[in-house]
């Protein structure tokens, strides 16, 4: 398991957001406003701190069944990206287990379902200016996904830690770990049994299903393999 250094807790300033929003789009702003104290309420809670922020214009609906476990100790924004403004949506399973330890932001199209009885666990921004996901991506979990600190997610990427189906003879689940400051590019897959090390950078649509056996790599292929080790990247 890929220990996940305890993220950016800090809850930053919701009036900076709520006075921004106003500005920008003051009407689609209202709605957004309305939206994200709802959804936090449904994943805290509490209408207070707003820990999920939405812009103006996006949409985001959360699906929660009873009894999940659920830690918000960052806070979820909802942003613009691409000019697009397609929903996104996450959906909690009965006895499911969420927690996210630091900021992290979803764009238009990305939508996140954790299964009953499953564990989906992000980090967050650490030391990035950010981290999260672009836009159009799912991740769907049936036992456990990890995703470290300042991890930047680009579009179109498929994370999951089940086949979905039954097979016989294999395993339908095994857990997914993903380290910090991994940067995914877009169009990649990434299934049951991968492990991507910290600092690694993932190719345009290479496949990862199994363990990368070396921190700051750059993988790619289908499936992925390592192509150049000691790679450097920043945002």
């Amino acid at each position: 398991m890929i220990d996940l250094i305890k993220a950016n807790t800090a809850p930053g300033s919701v009036w900076r957001w709520i006075m921004g929003g106003f500005y920008h789009h003051p009407m689609r702003f209202v709605f957004a406003l309305v939206s994200s104290v709802i959804c936090t309420k449904k994943l805290s809670g509490s209408y207070w701190p707003i820990r999920v922020r939405i812009a103006g214009g996006q949409k985001f609906r959360v699906y929660c069944s009873p009894f999940q476990t659920i830690l918000l100790q960052g806070i979820l924004r909802v942003n613009q990206w691409g000019g697009s403004d397609s929903p996104s949506s996450l959906t909690l399973g009965t006895g499911c287990n969420f927690i996210l330890l630091g900021d992290f932001d979803i764009g238009p199209g990305v939508h996140i379902c954790v299964s009953p009885g499953a564990l989906l666990k992000i980090a967050g921004r650490l030391n990035n200016n950010v981290s999260g996901i672009t836009c159009n991506a799912r991740i769907m979990v049936e036992e456990l996904v990890e995703i470290g600190s300042d991890c930047i997610i680009a579009w179109d990427v498929c994370i999951s830690d089940s086949d979905l189906h039954n097979i016989k003879g294999s395993r339908r689940t095994t857990p997914v770990f993903i380290g910090n400051k991994v940067w995914i590019a877009h169009g990649v897959s990434i299934l049951k049994g991968a492990i991507i090390p910290s600092g690694c950078i993932v190719a345009a649509k290479s496949l990862v299903m199994s363990a990368i056996d070396s921190e700051r790599a750059l993988v790619a292929g289908t499936p992925a393999t390592i192509k150049k080790t000691g790679v450097e990247w920043s945002r």
